[in-house]
């Protein structure tokens, strides 16, 4: 390379993140940098065996074990390097020959090598990701599906009874009257129950006027006499559809008030939504609080389900709390709107 002194490649070489070995026929070392050495542990002078693929592999009379210094037509793959100290690091193996010099027989093969357990690593994370949005998304489907069933089956049959009920009562005997009132007044209870089960599990008006009025609606809806809710949304919250951003951050929200009424027994529930670069919603209770150590041994799918819906935002959740103290949940993910 015209311009480029010895000393200047050699810096470029010793910077790079990949390794680079190179051996010369006999397997010896002949120069390596340093990201090669912090590998494997092999130095300059060192013999390297082979890998283990090439350890394993059967090879015929006169064959070079070596794989990738015997192909003329591969020049990558990917095995397990063998380490100084016995271990084995798995690399992607890029191979090329240098022009040997006038007097020698041999060219010195150059080897570049990177860690693909990170890459590898982070391909398993990528799919499991994605693995668990398509759960998710299966799951709201589901939900779907039940809330409709109970909507256009059970309550239309509920309130069938109940005229059916109203009928009776207009041509019974006086003594009866008195019992249908107090059959037709539980089956209004059980109608209103379907109804409140059916919006728990498919919330419509999130897909109808967007989580904002959604959000409002829940603290309207868990509000009683002994907790109230209060919601606080700053005016960059993004209105309009959010597609799977919407329910997601609903069923934290969701999950999250359930939980400090439930088992909190708080009597005060705030949550907070901010979103300007990222987004960030915020559920602070006064509820009787516990040890945040403890949250693995937790019972319930609840807390896992507010993790995978928080990874599926891109985001992380966040649970503080201290016996007596209440807990705040917070939630922060990427602006869906950019």
């Amino acid at each position: 390379m015209a311009g480029y002194s010895a000393e200047r490649l050699s810096h470029l070489f010793n910077a790079l993140n990949d390794g680079i070995i190179v051996m010369d026929q006999d397997r010896i070392i002949v120069f390596i940098n340093p990201s090669a050495t912090r590998m494997t542990g092999w130095e300059l002078g060192d013999w390297i065996p082979y890998c283990r693929f090439c350890e394993m592999r059967e090879v015929a009379a006169g064959e070079e074990r070596c794989f990738l210094a015997g192909q003329t037509d591969v020049s990558y793959f990917e095995s397990e390097l063998p380490t100084k100290d016995g271990a084995y690091v798995s690399v992607g193996m890029s191979r090329t020959f240098l022009e040997p010099a006038r007097d020698a027989e041999s060219r010195d093969m150059v080897i570049v090598i990177r860690d693909v357990t990170r890459e590898r690593q982070a391909k398993e994370l990528e799919l499991r990701a994605r693995l668990n949005r398509m759960t998710l998304e299966v799951q709201e489907q589901e939900r779907k599906r039940i809330s409709q069933e109970l909507h256009d089956g059970v309550s239309q049959s509920l309130y069938a009874i109940d005229l059916g009920m109203e009928h009776l009562k207009r041509h019974a005997p006086p003594r009866f009257r008195r019992a249908l009132d107090d059959l037709r007044a539980q089956v209004k209870r059980c109608s209103r129950e379907v109804r409140a089960l059916s919006h728990t599990l498919y919330p419509s008006l999130l897909f109808d006027l967007g989580l904002s009025a959604a959000i409002r609606m829940l603290s309207e809806e868990m509000s009683t006499d002994r907790c109230r809710i209060e919601v606080d949304m700053n005016k960059e919250w993004p209105g309009g559809d959010l597609g799977g951003v919407a329910i997601h951050v609903y069923r934290i929200v969701q999950e999250a008030v359930h939980n400090a009424m439930s088992h909190g027994r708080a009597r005060h529930i705030r949550i907070r939504m901010t979103c300007l670069e990222v987004c960030e919603v915020e559920i602070v209770d006064d509820g009787c609080g516990f040890h945040t150590d403890e949250i693995k041994w937790l019972p319930g799918y609840g807390l896992k389900n507010m993790r995978e819906r928080a990874s599926a935002l891109g985001g992380r959740l966040e649970i503080e709390s201290e016996p007596g103290q209440g807990t705040r949940v917070r939630v922060v993910f990427p602006n869906p709107l950019g």
